[in-house]
């Protein structure tokens, strides 16, 4: 009897020892704050100057975010843009890249024809997601204007442009009716101007242009996708117009057969964000919704050509990155690259996607970081800073250079707090 109570004193003793224990972690965890506290050999983030910028994810205090119905349909198109080809991939002279958007049933672009006419048809032939991407041989402009007529002009007469629009259908029966009535209806707009134009090579293409306009649109249905595209050559030469038809074809419709097409149920369930790539973007506006309009996007190295300027450059330093996804969040992009010496490679040899006029001064007191000033009129933002944290780098933009280096030191430490 006196063992049994020996030992039934020695359980509470020890059952004491382990709550107090207990008591002075949970004591000392209430008065931690975990954002900002630096793992090993890490610097505090606390102690950075970061100004107003966010230093935690948008949803750090929520659930993750789940894009309604209207927003799948962004994330489809950004799935979608790593099949479609840039104006470079078709014509490496056409270096220079415009926005890309999403095309939506109740949102068709007027570069494929009048806006009111498409829209029914889109709708009526169940439109399920589309993207849209342009090029040209020139500096960046928006370089097609449509005019009272409904036909395209240019501001540039000798310059060489590609509108690439990919449209996926539920079937090749909707693809194909979708593709007739598209044309259709846009022949009839000007029936005395419009002019059909065959394809040799693509006989089934819907093709037409205006005799004394240096323009050619064209379409084709493939499988469930329609492609259409808008082409513009310095003069107004048909044979060139062809020509050019006939390349962007070419390389567009062996990407699109790599692209497995989506049912609309199939395009409620494409996943977001999974690796948490965007929300380690820096977002001062803490918005979470994915749009090709607000340039919040989420891609991979096909996809983050279509939102490059330059993109020979861009190209370039994408195969040296060897990075895999990008999200961007207005004027910043992070990447997510194969590891943390890759990571610090594309720091250190200043690896941004916009040409560079020379270094400027890096953030103070922030490990893996540069900033250069870009060249002008080359960018939209003056400056660029650029920070390494384990296997993400982060690329934040301003006009002014304390701000962009406020930003780097707030990304920073969104990656430590991610």
């Amino acid at each position: 009897m006196q063992y049994y109570q020996r030992r039934i004193g020695s359980v509470r003793t020890g059952a004491i020892a382990m709550t107090a224990a207990a008591l002075v972690l949970l004591v000392a965890a209430c008065g931690s704050t975990v954002p900002g506290v630096s793992g090993p050999g890490e610097i505090d983030v606390r102690k950075l100057d970061v100004g107003s910028y966010p230093t935690v994810p948008y949803h750090a205090h929520n659930d993750d975010y789940a894009p309604s119905f209207f927003y799948r349909r962004e994330v489809a198109a950004m799935r979608l843009a790593e099949n479609a080809a840039t104006a470079h991939d078709i014509d490496p002279r056409l270096k220079t890249g415009y926005f890309p958007y999403s095309i939506l049933p109740g949102v068709m672009p007027d570069k494929l024809g009048r806006p009111a006419d498409l829209e029914p048809i889109a709708i009526r032939n169940k439109l399920v997601n589309g993207f849209m991407s342009n090029g040209s041989d020139k500096g960046f402009s928006l370089s097609i204007g449509v005019a009272p007529d409904d036909w395209p002009k240019k501001f540039t007469a000798d310059e060489t442009i590609i509108t690439s629009m990919i449209m996926q259908f539920p079937d090749a029966g909707l693809a194909e009716r979708a593709a007739r009535e598209f044309y259709e209806a846009d022949l009839a707009v000007n029936p005395d101007q419009n002019q059909a134009v065959p394809l040799p090579k693509y006989g089934a293409a819907h093709s037409y242009w205006h005799p004394d306009s240096p323009f050619l649109r064209t379409m084709l249905a493939r499988g469930p996708y329609v492609v259409a595209f808008l082409l513009s050559t310095p003069g107004v030469d048909l044979n060139a117009l062809r020509t050019l038809a006939e390349k962007s074809y070419d390389k567009q419709l062996p990407l699109l057969e790599q692209a497995k097409p989506l049912s609309t149920m199939e395009m409620l369930q494409i996943p977001w964000d999974t690796g948490h790539l965007y929300s380690r973007a820096l977002n001062p506006n803490k918005s979470p919704v994915p749009s090709f309009s607000t340039r919040q996007v989420l891609v991979g190295r096909q996809g983050v050509l279509h939102l490059s300027k330059d993109r020979e450059l861009a190209e370039n330093r994408l195969a040296a990155m060897n990075a895999d996804q990008f999200a961007t969040v207005e004027s910043t992009m992070v990447a997510h690259t194969a590891d943390a010496a890759t990571a610090r490679k594309i720091v250190t040899e200043r690896l941004t996607l916009a040409p560079v006029a020379r270094d400027a001064a890096a953030p103070a007191n922030l490990p893996d970081s540069a900033c250069v000033e870009n060249e002008p009129s080359k960018s939209g933002y003056k400056f660029t800073c650029i920070v390494a944290y384990h296997e993400y780098v982060g690329f934040v933009s301003h006009r002014s250079l304390a701000d962009a280096q406020k930003q780097a030191a707030a990304q920073y430490a969104l990656f430590a707090n991610s």
